[in-house]
């Protein structure tokens, strides 16, 4: 090709090839990232047609395949052949899943050729396509290791950073015309119900209620060995008719005791609605229930599926 005067000899095998391998890894992350089935002839035609879409390069009279929405086409035939999503929202994610492992990838080679390579070359633009100059292959395939591991991993992160957030409530408590209000993660594994009422459980932590329960409530329940007689006997009969005692089984602790409390009312807010009930029972856990604080509570799953 020549432009002002540059001449550039151009390989269409390796242009083809290293397409092709950047595009298999992109879509086979992109599938990997967005919980999809992956297979690996659909991978391979997905990235076939990347690499023959990277031959526009060699057809400056015909500027409108190197356009913006000739490439998004792409993008999206691309995604199209090597997965078929069950649903629009699923196929937009997967696109989205796509563009931004793409990006990550750019970005990992550039930086790990600017970082260490003394001589790293520089890019070319030339119809609508990026060209890269001086850059030895070897950095590619660093490059897509890095992106793999990065773009892999840190989509994990996200889309479990991004689940919680959905999951997410702001959960109110009244005792007593005081309240407390809690951020509280809807459990779905949180099966707890009060064997006397059949009222659903939220968990919380003791230590998130202590501007609202009596001291001697939280004494009792920081001490292992308490006993539940100690403590009934100590409470005021206000309180002491709120009591109940949850039966449990978790890891490492069988046929265990939680001590609960049935608070006056609870109004619980999503994105999505606003729940007010007085049918539940707090049980009460001497721990954190999330390491970076996120939530201090466990929601019961039937709360929100009889609201």
């Amino acid at each position: 090709m020549e432009e002002t005067g540059l001449v550039v000899k151009v390989y269409l095998d390796i242009i083809l090839l290293v397409n092709f391998m950047m595009d298999f890894f992109i879509l086979w992350v992109t599938g990997k990232a967005a919980n999809l089935p992956i297979k690996l002839t659909r991978l391979m035609w997905g990235a076939v047609l990347g690499a023959l879409y990277s031959l526009v390069i060699l057809l400056p009279e015909w500027s409108v395949f190197s356009s913006f929405f000739a490439k998004n086409v792409c993008a999206v035939i691309m995604v199209g052949v090597a997965y078929r999503p069950q649903s629009v929202g699923k196929f937009v994610r997967t696109l989205a899943y796509m563009y931004l492992l793409s990006f990550t990838m750019g970005g990992a080679v550039f930086a790990a050729v600017s970082l260490t390579d003394t001589a790293p070359g520089y890019i070319q633009a030339w119809n609508g396509m990026g060209i890269l100059w001086g850059i030895h292959y070897l950095w590619l395939a660093i490059g897509v290791v890095v992106a793999l591991f990065l773009g892999y991993s840190g989509l994990s992160c996200l889309r479990k950073s991004w689940l919680q957030q959905q999951l997410l409530n702001s959960l109110t408590i009244y005792f007593q015309k005081q309240k407390i209000v809690v951020p509280a993660l809807l459990d779905t594994g949180n099966q707890l119900t009060d064997p006397l009422t059949k009222k659903p459980v939220i968990v919380v932590e003791s230590e998130a209620l202590e501007k609202v329960l009596p001291k001697e409530i939280l004494q009792k329940i920081s001490e292992e060995d308490s006993e539940i007689s100690e403590l009934l006997a100590s409470l005021e009969e206000n309180w002491a008719a709120r009591l109940r005692v949850i039966p449990f089984n978790s890891v490492g602790k069988r046929h265990g005791l939680m001590i609960g409390f049935r608070p006056d009312l609870i109004v619980i807010k999503n994105r999505r609605k606003e729940i007010i009930t007085s049918d539940v029972v707090l049980g009460l856990v001497n721990k954190s229930l999330s390491r970076e604080g996120q939530y201090r509570a466990l929601l019961h799953p039937q709360i929100l599926q009889e609201h």
